[in-house]
């Protein structure tokens, strides 16, 4: 079975701007997919896995904050890591803005299928 079978929820194609958040510095990351609970993400030195991290996102509507721990890193053939994060008790009102942003981008595909 691919990885990608696994998934519990299907995945959009986008790189809204990004940046994981630490203390003292913040690093530019690049969103490769999306989903209502994750997001796979490109990124120069990938952080080890199980540890919480803390992400902004920029979105047409505005930014949110999303707590997200990395669940898998992957190494390319060219080298470039990337990271799977699944978002960690993401609620209130960036929960509601992040599903609405997934929502309007995954159902242009449901309608066509």
């Amino acid at each position: 079975m691919e990885p990608s079978d696994r998934r519990r929820d299907v995945r959009a194609h986008v790189s809204p701007p990004a940046q994981i958040m630490r203390v003292g510095s913040t690093e530019r990351v690049e969103i490769l997919n999306a989903s209502y609970r994750g997001l796979f993400i490109r990124t120069n030195a990938p952080p080890p896995l199980n540890q919480l991290l803390k992400m902004r996102i920029e979105l047409p509507t505005g930014s949110v904050e999303i707590n997200c721990v990395p669940v898998r890193v992957v190494v390319d053939g060219n080298g470039r890591s990337g990271i799977g994060v699944r978002f960690f008790a993401l609620n209130g009102e960036d929960k509601r803005i992040w599903e609405s942003y997934i929502t309007s981008l995954l159902a242009p595909r449901r309608m066509a299928a």
